[in-house]
């Protein structure tokens, strides 16, 4: 039988990338949070509520709409992977801890739930990749918008009364 040290060694990598999951976890759910305020201000804005909106023009606020759907799956899948990794790496940190009692068959299978863990980690990083690109191109969408508006208020300041 392993000695007790070797056994918490082994189980120290997993809990690691545990830990390193989580705060993806939570990073996570604030973007999303951050998603969604987004969405409840560009609804404010089509209903007419917003007191100062920066974009009145619908269809750039049905494409920021549209946008903002597609981050919010992507964060919602992303969560999913993280959600499903974290169990993974549980389940090695417990199959590792059972291997060191000499139970067969426990690293074979520790191993295995590790790459499962980790494809997880992969896919909910790539999709947090994907959401952030279309972050970027809503910001830029917004930002021209905003600068085709301050455009129009700097011709029609210059426009004799």
């Amino acid at each position: 039988m392993k000695d007790g040290l070797t056994v918490l060694a082994s189980m120290a990598t997993p809990a690691v990338l545990l830990l390193a999951n989580a705060m993806l976890i939570l990073s996570t759910n604030h973007r999303l949070q951050a998603i969604l305020e987004r969405v409840r201000e560009t609804e404010l804005t089509i209903a007419g509520q917003d007191t100062a909106p920066e974009i009145t023009d619908l269809a750039v606020l049905n494409e920021l709409l549209v946008g903002h759907a597609r981050r919010a799956r992507a964060a919602h899948r992303a969560l999913l992977c993280f959600y499903s990794s974290a169990g993974s790496f549980m389940g090695v940190v417990v199959a590792v801890g059972l291997a060191g009692l000499e139970i067969p068959g426990m690293l074979p299978l520790a191993l295995a739930v590790a790459f499962l863990g980790c494809a997880l980690l992969g896919s909910g990083t790539l999709l947090l990749v994907y959401e952030t690109a279309i972050g970027i191109r809503a910001t830029d969408r917004r930002f021209e918008s905003i600068l085709e508006l301050c455009g129009k208020l700097s011709r029609q300041s210059r426009e004799p009364a």
